[in-house]
């Protein structure tokens, strides 16, 4: 009886598990459209300095985190303990140094080297701060938008991929018809070779495309994300992601269309540029960053834009002070970040007051963020490293 007693135990348990293992693969999954998502902070890197500090990237055997003061452009090396090990003065007019303003945030190349851009050269610096070496452009940069603290290169083994407008200016005009049918987007340096090579056209399926109406330069303003295998583009107000394989820039690219609920795109009215702009268009709907996840899924920064109608209002409540006019947009300018993957978008990510900017992807369970200057005021300077969670 009593081994017909274990063997009648045993049947009951296996039949328990094999019914619990049933029902829960029965659960549906929650589609990313119904999720509610936050950044939770869990972590986070103090670095006794008192300044305006973003990281801009953490090297690749993950010993030193490279920062930068926003307000003085002093670069720090900062250790896992937020020991700083280096302290660099980089912009100036002498040898070894960049006069022109940073085109965005540099970024390691190796453990020992990182690369910084500005509007006419790249510079590849040791850790130590000397200068390795200087690749010019040859041509200036040119942009009626400069984010200096943007992710505007993106680095792939020995290739450097910016998003980088002024080549053939001379041939094709800053912008307009002829701009929109013939230039580059993107500058790719090799740093084999030391040389640069444009790549990528307006794809025919964007609005930028077209020959009939004129775009300004603001509009089509790009973020980049870079994969081993693959480029994905996004233009600043156009709802698409696209794709190309990072080994051939000619094929036209797969097209993802965002499903943002709202999202106010620019409706130009001339075939030129300059007849195009008004100053709401600064207020239309923006795509800022975008990152690739893990699990082929993309973190998009946007915000949703003011119709005309909503731009008239915020203009009307400024009683003629235009320095106010971006305080009460904003109030009224919805966005964040949302997850995206292909077809569902996630409602926007929760995020806690006390974090800024996003600063560094990793993955989904290291997502650094500078710290909400107006939150708090310290005498040292912290960043916050979150996971992404469901609530």
């Amino acid at each position: 009886m009593k081994n017909h007693y274990h063997f009648f135990s045993l049947f009951f348990v296996l039949t328990f598990l094999a019914c619990s293992v049933e029902k829960k693969e029965a659960q549906p999954s929650i589609s990313l459209s119904d999720q509610k998502l936050k950044f939770e902070i869990y972590d986070s890197l103090v670095v006794d300095y008192l300044g305006n500090l973003l990281l801009m990237d953490i090297s690749p055997d993950v010993q030193n985190y490279l920062m930068i003061d926003q307000n003085t452009d002093t670069i720090l090396l900062v250790n896992p303990k937020g020991n700083i090990q280096e302290k660099l003065f980089l912009k100036g007019e002498g040898p070894g140094l960049y006069k022109d303003s940073r085109w965005g945030l540099a970024r390691f190349i190796s453990n020992q080297e990182f690369i910084l851009s500005t509007g006419s050269s790249f510079y590849q610096f040791r850790t130590s701060g000397g200068l390795e070496k200087e690749y010019k452009l040859g041509f200036p940069v040119f942009s009626s938008l400069t984010v200096q603290n943007g992710n505007n290169i993106q680095v792939l083994g020995n290739q450097i991929f910016a998003n980088i407008s002024g080549r053939d200016i001379d041939k094709w005009g800053a912008g307009g018809i002829e701009y929109q049918q013939n230039a580059r987007l993107i500058e790719v340096l090799d740093l084999t070779t030391g040389e640069f090579e444009p790549a990528i056209k307006f794809p025919k399926s964007s609005k930028f495309s077209s020959d009939e109406k004129a775009y300004f330069d603001l509009l089509y303003f790009r973020q980049l994300a870079v994969t081993k295998d693959s480029l994905f583009l996004v233009f600043r107000n156009e709802p698409k992601i696209y794709g190309y394989p990072i080994n051939d820039f000619g094929q036209t690219p797969s097209v993802k269309i965002i499903p943002f609920k709202n999202f106010i795109e620019n409706k130009p009215k001339s075939d030129k540029a300059s007849d195009s702009f008004n100053i709401g268009d600064i207020f239309v709907g923006t795509i800022n960053g975008i990152h690739y996840t893990e699990n082929r899924q993309f973190l998009i920064d946007y915000l949703s834009g003011l119709s005309e109608e909503e731009f008239q209002k915020v203009n009307s409540e400024t009683g003629g002070n235009f320095s106010k006019i971006f305080e009460i947009a904003e109030r009224s300018n919805e966005g964040g970040l949302v997850l995206f993957d292909g077809s569902q978008l996630s409602p926007i990510i929760e995020k806690p007051e006390i974090l800024g900017t996003l600063n560094k992807y990793v993955s989904k369970d290291e997502i650094w963020f500078s710290l909400n200057f107006s939150e708090a005021e310290n005498d040292y300077s912290v960043i916050y490293k979150t996971r992404l969670v469901n609530q």
